[in-house]
């Protein structure tokens, strides 16, 4: 579900949690109705209430507020196409795997097949250690 908020319902903008990556929207009203998101990345949240923030029209307190739930929009998203990552794997597990039994079958000797058997253990490590080091660099 998309929400669509416009500026004109919100009260105020405001970061929370501990760690400063939960956004929390205040909509106007008698009865004010709050959102909560949650992110990955602390910086962009406080970026993104700052933004916010200056985009406010500025109210009179005198001023009748609308009522903000009434102004915001729901719409259903689309369906994501199917995620054909895990078949791309399989597909390269099942190619490495015909490639050790050829070795092992043509005898083509203990160290080429020995090698191949072994050579994922580093490149794994090295792409798991890429893989952290990313998040990492994401989260700050």
């Amino acid at each position: 579900m998309r929400r669509r908020i416009p500026a004109a319902a919100i009260e105020r903008v405001d970061v929370d949690g501990a760690t400063g990556r939960q956004l929390t929207i205040v909509l106007t009203g008698d009865a004010p109705v709050t959102y909560r998101f949650i992110s990955r990345s602390a910086p962009a949240v406080r970026e993104f209430a700052r933004v916010v923030h200056r985009a406010l029209p500025v109210r009179d307190a005198d001023e009748p507020q609308p009522d903000g739930a009434g102004l915001v929009t729901e719409e259903p998203l689309e369906r994501a196409a199917p995620n054909r990552v895990p078949l791309l794997w399989w597909g390269l597990a099942a190619g490495y795997a015909l490639v050790l039994v050829l070795l092992l079958v043509k005898g083509a000797g203990v160290v080429p097949t020995v090698l191949w058997g072994e050579s994922p253990a580093p490149i794994g490590a090295g792409g798991l250690g890429v893989h952290v080091g990313w998040g990492i660099l994401r989260e700050a």
